[in-house]
């Protein structure tokens, strides 16, 4: 099987992945540019996010941003569940005020103008 050297290194599971800053990360780059091909060490270097936005994510962390938002959505349910329950009632009491007041506000119309 043909590999080129960066294929070598980055064929490997990315489980020990470990953060470099920006710093690091040129100091190392322009070191080995003159060792390995730019696309090979490009590829070495993707193994190495640098730190803060690239950093890769733990399942910990997901765990926990996961488990943050279940708590969120379910807060955002129990509201709404509230005020739909709070409108279907008052919806439901206007219905039964309407159904009782109309005909007996057309009886009574109908019985003083005849």
């Amino acid at each position: 099987m043909n590999t080129t050297p960066g294929e070598a290194l980055t064929n490997r599971p990315r489980e020990h992945i470990i953060a470099l800053t920006n710093k690091s990360r040129t100091a190392i780059y322009n070191a080995l540019t003159d060792i390995i091909e730019e696309e090979a060490l490009e590829e070495m270097l993707t193994n190495f996010p640098a730190r803060g936005v690239d950093e890769p994510v733990t399942r910990d962390f997901l765990d926990a941003r996961i488990a943050e938002i279940d708590v969120r959505m379910a807060q955002m349910e129990t509201r709404i569940n509230a005020t739909l329950d709070k409108r279907l009632t008052s919806q439901t009491r206007w219905m039964v005020a309407m159904i009782v007041a109309a005909p007996t506000v057309t009886v009574v119309l109908q019985a003083y103008f005849t």
